[in-house]
């Protein structure tokens, strides 16, 4: 009978490592997503932390989330916004809004002021007619993505 308590001791000891990331993600290559160690790998939510450039965000958000065939892209964009990559700067900073009058989608320094913050749920103002970004089965997103964005635009909105 005590080998079978040690046993079990060491069974959950041993167990899956990835019980010990914070995300619970373990790579393919056998790495503990987001740990923390040297060559940990992160969630796209944990990374945008570390960011407020326009080009991680066109990367990890706009282009997989808003810069879709059936939204913000292509020949006839939602709204004709169009954030795909190399068009979402001119499109956004201080371009008025085409559904809502008065306001500017992206007002640099001016998170608030912004309507693309708006459309987001991040700050107030009128709600977008067709409810909060992202919608048409795209995933929400994470709290650390919006904050990315509003970071971007608070520190100027830079290319």
């Amino acid at each position: 009978m005590r080998w079978l308590g040690i046993f079990v001791l060491l069974a959950a000891a041993c167990g899956n490592d990835s019980a010990t990331a914070p995300d619970g993600g373990v790579a393919p290559d056998g790495r503990i997503v987001g740990d923390g160690g040297p060559d940990a790998l992160l969630t796209d939510c944990q990374e945008a932390t570390q960011h407020s450039d326009l080009a991680w965000i066109q990367e990890k958000i706009f282009t997989p989330s808003c810069a879709t065939a059936s939204c913000h892209a292509g020949p006839e964009p939602e709204v004709g916004l169009d954030l795909s990559a190399g068009r979402a700067h001119v499109n956004l900073v201080n371009r008025g809004s085409s559904t809502v009058s008065g306001w500017v989608r992206v007002v640099p320094g001016s998170p608030n002021e912004s309507y693309l913050m708006v459309s987001l749920g991040r700050a107030p103002g009128p709600p977008p007619r067709d409810g909060f970004m992202p919608i048409g089965g795209a995933d929400p997103l994470c709290v650390e993505k919006l904050e990315a964005i509003e970071r971007w635009i608070a520190d100027g909105a830079q290319p």
